[in-house]
């Protein structure tokens, strides 16, 4: 059996997993137990304000949020786990990641490279 990724993938999607995943998966769950918001001066995102603007309510880029954050850590724990299943979640959550601008976007880009360009192939690693 081999991995679908990797390992020096494995190590750069775990960095992408922590940054956005488990801050999307914080923003996103923050107004369910603080009460508020989640917010950076007074700011509360791009997704957030134009929901706003359409009249969507806020829970929606929320659950969104936490959503994208969730697809980020259940496929790198899978990739780690070896389960080619889990592969189209991880992209799934740096495809989703290059939607939120500044950092989330970057650390998108630099997933999807790693999930695309370093797969492992079957015939030159023995199972």
């Amino acid at each position: 059996m081999t991995r679908p990724v990797r390992p020096l993938a494995l190590v750069i999607l775990t960095a992408c997993m922590v940054y956005p995943g488990v801050t999307l998966l914080y923003q996103g769950l923050y107004a369910f137990v603080a009460g508020e918001y989640f917010n950076l001066l007074g700011l509360q995102g791009p997704w957030m304000d134009l929901a706003l603007k359409l009249g969507i309510p806020p829970l929606v880029p929320m659950a969104l949020k936490s959503l994208l954050g969730l697809a980020w850590i259940g496929g790198v724990l899978g990739l780690w786990a070896g389960d080619w299943r889990a592969y189209p979640l991880a992209l799934l959550g740096a495809a989703g990641s290059l939607l939120y601008p500044g950092g989330p976007m970057v650390m998108g880009a630099i997933g999807l490279a790693a999930l695309l360009f370093l797969r492992e192939d079957s015939t030159k690693v023995p199972a």
